[in-house]
Protein backbone atom coordinates (compact mmCIF):
# COMPACT_ATOMS: atom_id res chain seq x y z
CA UNK A 1 0.00 0.00 0.00
CA UNK A 2 3.10 2.64 1.13
CA UNK A 3 4.65 1.53 -2.33
CA UNK A 4 1.83 2.38 -4.42
CA UNK A 5 1.07 6.45 -2.79
CA UNK A 6 4.81 6.87 -3.38
CA UNK A 7 4.97 5.71 -6.89
CA UNK A 8 1.53 7.71 -7.38
CA UNK A 9 3.06 10.49 -5.78
CA UNK A 10 5.97 10.49 -7.87
CA UNK A 11 4.20 9.84 -11.51
CA UNK A 12 2.09 13.11 -10.11
CA UNK A 13 5.07 15.25 -9.16
CA UNK A 14 6.28 14.35 -13.28
CA UNK A 15 2.95 15.22 -14.59
CA UNK A 16 3.17 18.26 -12.71
CA UNK A 17 6.68 19.06 -14.04
CA UNK A 18 5.76 17.99 -17.63
CA UNK A 19 2.50 20.37 -17.50
CA UNK A 20 3.58 22.79 -15.75
CA UNK A 21 3.39 26.59 -17.33
CA UNK A 22 6.59 27.33 -19.18
CA UNK A 23 8.08 31.34 -18.76
CA UNK A 24 7.70 33.16 -22.24
CA UNK A 25 11.46 32.86 -22.79
CA UNK A 26 11.30 29.91 -23.74
CA UNK A 27 9.05 30.06 -26.89
CA UNK A 28 10.37 33.15 -27.99
CA UNK A 29 10.62 32.74 -31.90
CA UNK A 30 13.31 34.54 -33.85
CA UNK A 31 13.50 38.08 -35.07
CA UNK A 32 11.81 38.62 -37.86
CA UNK A 33 15.37 39.85 -39.76
CA UNK A 34 17.04 36.61 -38.76
CA UNK A 35 14.23 34.89 -41.22
CA UNK A 36 14.55 37.49 -43.47
CA UNK A 37 17.91 36.41 -44.00
CA UNK A 38 17.64 32.85 -43.66
CA UNK A 39 15.35 32.40 -46.69
CA UNK A 40 17.28 34.78 -48.67
CA UNK A 41 20.34 32.90 -48.03
CA UNK A 42 18.25 30.19 -49.33
CA UNK A 43 17.40 31.81 -52.45
CA UNK A 44 20.42 33.03 -53.46
CA UNK A 45 22.54 30.03 -52.68
CA UNK A 46 24.26 28.67 -55.47
CA UNK A 47 23.02 25.14 -57.31
CA UNK A 48 25.85 22.90 -55.53
CA UNK A 49 24.30 24.59 -51.95
CA UNK A 50 20.59 25.00 -53.00
CA UNK A 51 17.67 23.76 -50.99
CA UNK A 52 15.77 23.78 -53.80
CA UNK A 53 17.64 20.44 -55.19
CA UNK A 54 16.42 18.20 -52.31
CA UNK A 55 13.05 16.94 -51.42
CA UNK A 56 10.12 14.52 -51.96
CA UNK A 57 9.63 14.20 -55.69
CA UNK A 58 12.91 15.51 -56.26
CA UNK A 59 14.89 12.60 -58.71
CA UNK A 60 18.38 11.27 -57.63
CA UNK A 61 21.23 12.72 -60.11
CA UNK A 62 22.35 9.87 -61.85
CA UNK A 63 25.82 8.35 -60.70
Amino acid sequence: MTATLVVFGILVALLAWFFWPKSRGEYERPPQSELEAAEREAREASDEHSVRDWGPGVQKPPI
